[in-house]
């Protein structure tokens, strides 16, 4: 699966998941109910400011549009969702610090698989 279509997947998702029509969402976001269906089968995306607006009105976030590798259908398990958001929360000296942690627990062998 693209990008594209995990993109486009998520999309109708989420719209049918909070019982918009497509319509609905046009008129909120100030696109036609015709652009939304096709942003929702893969013609076409939301540009950037469209797509903060749609995870505003379905209540999600924007990895959520993003979750894993779609090429592959991988996504994050709960605690590695978990980790990353800890991850990215902190500043640029923490995450240097965070990643020191994790290779010497890695290196050592004992926390490890």
């Amino acid at each position: 699966m693209t990008t594209r279509e995990y993109m486009a997947k998520k999309l109708h998702e989420f719209r049918i998941a909070k019982g918009y029509s497509v319509d609905e969402v046009g008129s909120v976001i100030g696109k036609s109910g015709k652009t939304i269906s096709a942003w929702e089968v893969g013609r076409g995306q939301p540009d950037a400011d469209k797509l903060v607006e749609l995870c505003g009105l379905y209540g999600v976030r924007i990895a959520d549009f993003y979750s894993g590798d779609v090429s592959q259908g991988a996504t994050l398990d709960v605690d590695e969702s978990g980790a990353l958001d800890l991850f990215k929360a902190l500043n640029e000296e923490g995450r240097g610090i965070a990643l020191a942690v994790l290779g010497a627990l890695v290196g050592s062998g004992n926390y490890s698989d």
